[in-house]
């Protein structure tokens, strides 16, 4: 499972007052799990209650697009290169992403030639993101 970090926490315990912490690790984005971690890193101690709790958005928003990659979701864009004798090339997506790599064999009917229109989906390769079942979309 993956971790989702706060960028700062703000915190009363039963020792101590006004007490804050920077990026902490949690398992979700709870307040339960930021009180479930602290009083691991305080030995037990209890919190009494959380002043301020900032989630850092930047993770919040890849979090959100990787969770929309592992859904299995279609994605749609066009195809910006593609070399037939070198096997591979790559698709402009549609949504706010970076072009993705695809190779021939993640083609389903046939190969593509460039700019023309493809829905694929998103998978995670040795090297980052890449495009898999990558079909080409016949327009009428």
């Amino acid at each position: 499972m993956k971790k989702v970090k706060v960028q700062f926490v703000k915190y009363d315990m039963t020792k101590t007052k006004n007490r804050n912490r920077k990026d902490m690790l949690v398992d979700n984005r709870s307040e339960s799990a930021v009180i479930t971690q602290l009083e691991k890193i305080h030995k037990g101690e209890e919190v009494l209650r959380i002043l301020e709790l900032v989630w850092d958005e930047n993770q919040v928003k890849e979090t959100a697009r990787h969770n929309k990659i592992d859904q299995d979701e279609m994605f749609f864009g066009k195809v910006k290169f593609f070399d037939n004798e070198k096997g591979f090339g790559f698709i402009h997506p549609d949504d706010e992403m970076d072009d993705l790599f695809f190779h021939k064999s993640a083609c389903i009917n046939g190969f593509p030639v460039d700019r023309d229109s493809v829905e694929f989906k998103i998978s995670k390769g040795p090297k980052g993101l890449l495009a898999i079942h990558v079909k080409v979309l016949e327009l009428d």
